[in-house]
């Protein structure tokens, strides 16, 4: 009997044989030795209580033999019984079995399509990206490792970090006079740095993931939108700039001028331009670069994956072992006749050797030697008329 995985590699799939076979037996054999043992103590008593002589034993005649046969008779016909009632059972079982089997099989190759699907997407997706858009991942998340990555974002994380660090005493500065306390203003400045900084590099991962997964016209008139407020945001943190640059400084209690003081306001406000957008600029570009969508989809890719190849797995375990159980099944029901033969062949040895114990308890009981001879020429009668049948 064979079962292959027809709806998956058109290969044979391993069978696995079950953790219990399958056991339909309805017949069992008697405990033959402790018969034999009743059979030797009967044979005794009736030696002893005079049921048994030598001359009997002459004669040929045991009359227990008769009783025996009977007994042999009657077994074998719960033989056939029980043969024909355990081939139903298995028909009935071989059936059902069938059905479970087919199921566990739809299972499998519905578990092992769904695995070569995501892992044919998964083997698409392991290229690393050459351009933005591309709709690839980074090496870094193809790789795995982690120390790629903080080997190439811990630049750019010190770089922010760099930018934050400059931008609050700037900000100090210029937001000089909005705190009540040195601790406030210097709170302020710090809140407002890192939104110069941090709301540019979350435009700059809005942006990538446009570009990797592109959006509807709403979302392009967003963007341009926000990168328009930005703009104008910029403009007004470099006019505070320059009014601060202007405004007078007093060190010591003594007025020393403002800190542009024979700088036109024309460079001055390029030039605070200039660095602002430039600032924005590399955030936002920083946030670009880090943030690749498609990272997330692979990540996300190869755990749906790992979970399917445990499931197939689960599936196709089970599958070989319903194939296996199946097959032993099958097995049970194709020996049935060979079963019947063997039981048959093992009730006659069985009941053939309770005679023999039976005589042997006779022999013991009547203690007469001549006795045991006529006893074994009976045994040999019998040995010779079983053969000839």
């Amino acid at each position: 009997m064979r079962f292959k995985d027809q709806p998956a590699e058109q290969g044979e799939v391993t069978r696995i044989a079950p953790a219990v076979a399958y056991d339909g037996d309805l017949y069992h054999l008697p405990d033959w030795a402790a018969r034999r043992g009743q059979e030797r103590e009967l044979g005794r008593a009736h030696a002893e209580g005079g049921h048994l002589d030598t001359l009997t034993l002459e004669t040929g005649s045991v009359p227990r033999f008769h009783e025996l046969e009977d007994e042999r008779l009657a077994e074998l016909s719960r033989i056939e019984d029980a043969t024909e009632r355990e081939v139903q059972h298995d028909r009935a079982a071989f059936e059902s079995q069938k059905i479970k089997l087919a199921e566990s099989q739809r299972r499998f190759a519905e578990t092992r399509r769904t695995l070569d699907d995501t892992q044919q997407r998964v083997t698409e997706l392991e290229q690393p990206s050459r351009r933005p858009g591309d709709g690839r991942p980074s090496s870094i998340a193809l790789s795995g490792s982690r120390w790629p990555a903080i080997r190439r974002w811990l630049p750019a994380a010190v770089l922010l970090l760099l930018l934050v660090i400059v931008e609050v005493p700037i900000l100090y500065q210029v937001i000089l006079a909005w705190g009540d306390s040195v601790e406030m203003t210097a709170l302020i400045a710090t809140g407002a740095a890192l939104i110069m900084l941090v709301a540019p590099h979350m435009y700059g991962r809005a942006l990538r993931t446009w570009q990797e997964n592109g959006s509807p016209a709403r979302g392009r008139w967003l963007l341009v939108a926000v990168a328009l407020v930005w703009a104008g945001l910029i403009v007004a943190v470099a006019v505070l700039r320059r009014d601060a640059l202007v405004r007078p400084l007093v060190v010591d209690g003594q007025d020393i001028g403002p800190t542009s003081e024979g700088v036109s306001q024309v460079p001055t406000m390029i030039l605070l331009l200039a660095l602002l957008v430039a600032t924005a600029l590399i955030a936002a570009d920083l946030g670009r670069r880090m943030h690749n969508p498609n990272d997330r989809r692979l990540r996300e890719l190869r755990a749906k994956r790992d979970h399917e190849q445990r499931a197939c797995a689960q599936a196709q375990s089970d599958y070989q072992r319903d194939a296996g159980y199946a097959e032993s099944i099958g097995q049970h029901l194709q020996a049935a006749d060979r079963r019947r033969a063997g039981r048959v062949r093992q009730v006659d040895n069985g009941f053939e050797s309770l005679a023999t114990a039976y005589l042997g308890g006779v022999v013991e009981g009547l203690r007469d030697p001549e006795a045991a001879s006529w006893a074994e020429r009976i045994l040999a009668r019998r040995r010779a008329a079983r053969s000839r049948t």
